[in-house]
């Protein structure tokens, strides 16, 4: 599934989450097993391993498109 957020785009599955940034053309990617999502504040957390990133979602419906494809439960 393919989330249109400022400043870029989440491409999202089952597996995995690549956020593609489109002014510095920079890709982070994690495996969704490293993939944390926190409700109000709209936030992908990726952290596990030697990954350790965030990045904001923007909405509250962007949101919940990445949990729906990912299946990652969103903390509230």
């Amino acid at each position: 599934m393919v989330i249109t957020i400022p400043g870029g785009r989440v491409i999202a599955t089952v597996h995995e989450v690549m956020v593609k940034l489109q002014e510095n053309q920079i890709t982070l990617q994690a495996q969704t097993d490293d993939i944390s999502l926190l409700g109000l504040p709209c936030i992908l957390v990726a952290s596990g391993g030697s990954v350790n990133w965030s990045i904001s979602l923007g909405s509250q419906e962007n949101l919940e498109a990445v949990a729906q494809a990912t299946g990652i439960a969103i903390k509230r």
